[in-house]
């Protein structure tokens, strides 16, 4: 239920400023079933009784969600693409604009979910340095297909954003812990 009100009352609204065509009716299922699934496994994965293959559906959905709204599939970037080497760049885009503060904001929460998917993944087993490791070179090759594929900039603000975002998913991994070794 708190899958579906999230989707109708945030994502039904926001998804197509990144998405074209999400009047598709296939679309906005596989957005829903992507939300209450991943809504359902995250809330199992907090009470510590969801099963390893849970961890990677979640993980391959949030992959799937990155990769299709940071490389835009559907062709709605229609600028050129370039190299932008100021990591401090968002500042000045912000000015006034209310669109470019949206996808700033949205720049600085996409990766926060990524440390706490990966910690509880088996594969890296919790090992900050591997996590950051992978971390970087993901945001990296997401930033380079942008440009090679003329899909957006190669932008060191964005990768900036996206790790004080990553730090911040990483503060919350630590309350996360904390908190249940209080209580369990």
């Amino acid at each position: 239920m708190f899958g579906i009100f999230l989707y109708v009352s945030f994502f039904y609204d926001t998804l197509p400023m990144f998405f074209s065509n999400m009047e598709n009716i296939e679309k906005n299922i596989l957005a829903l079933v992507i939300v209450i699934t991943t809504i359902f496994i995250f809330i199992r994965m907090v009470l510590n009784v969801e099963i390893t293959l849970e961890r990677y559906i979640i993980f391959i959905f949030y992959l799937v969600v990155l990769v299709l709204g940071l490389l835009r599939p559907d062709n709605i970037y229609s600028g050129e693409s370039a190299i932008a080497l100021n990591p401090f760049g968002f500042l000045n885009d912000i000015k006034g604009d209310k669109l470019s503060l949206i996808i700033m904001l949205i720049n600085l929460i996409i990766f926060v979910p990524m440390f706490f998917l990966l910690a509880k993944l088996n594969y890296f087993r919790g090992s900050f340095l591997f996590i950051f490791i992978f971390f970087e070179v993901f945001v990296f090759i997401i930033e380079y297909l942008q440009y090679k594929m003329d899909v957006g900039v190669f932008d060191l603000s964005d990768i900036f954003l996206y790790n004080v975002s990553f730090f911040i998913g990483y503060i919350f991994w630590l309350v996360y812990n904390k908190i249940r070794k209080k209580f369990i």
